[in-house]
């Protein structure tokens, strides 16, 4: 990848890091209009155990990276599960807009499709991140839904 980003498969080890991450731009971006129950459960589901959990169960995670200074920084994370869906999706504040999320998403596109995936998709999109899956050929299966607090979007995507 340019922009002195590597991506990576990821390791247990690798589970905190994703943790802090993640959590870190869920409580930024996406539990505003959340119960508080709804927050509570969605940040204890990217708690360091759960992630590492994750990652026990077979859920791939692709780490991008970027160095600066002899300083490497973990600084996005796709996520997918039983190769079709996208879990996990995150870019650190710091590279949004250099298209990394993209980068990502091919990545792990590529790599489900390589393991068995038959061209079909699916991911619970937050308010914000909506727009970014439907440029990407997602469909919204259904418009806001609330589920134990916690609020997204249903879609799909058939190549």
């Amino acid at each position: 990848m340019d922009k002195g980003f590597t991506v990576r498969l990821a390791e247990l080890d690798d589970a905190a890091a994703i943790s802090v991450l993640v959590s870190q731009l869920t409580r930024r971006f996406l539990v505003e209009d959340f119960s508080p129950a709804g927050a509570a459960r969605l940040l204890d589901a990217m708690s360091e155990q759960a992630v590492r959990s994750y990652l026990q169960q077979g859920f791939r995670y692709h780490l991008a990276e970027q160095t600066l200074e002899n300083n490497t920084e973990l600084v996005g994370v796709v996520a997918t599960r039983d190769n079709q869906h996208l879990y996990h999706l995150f870019v650190a504040e710091s590279v949004q807009g250099q298209g990394l999320a993209s980068r990502l998403w091919q990545q792990a596109k590529a790599s489900c499709l390589a393991n068995g995936n038959c061209g079909e998709f699916t991911v619970n999109a937050s308010l914000n991140a909506k727009v970014i899956y439907q440029a990407w050929g997602f469909v919204a299966e259904q418009e806001r839904r609330e589920t134990k607090g916690i609020i997204d979007v249903p879609m799909r995507l058939v190549l």
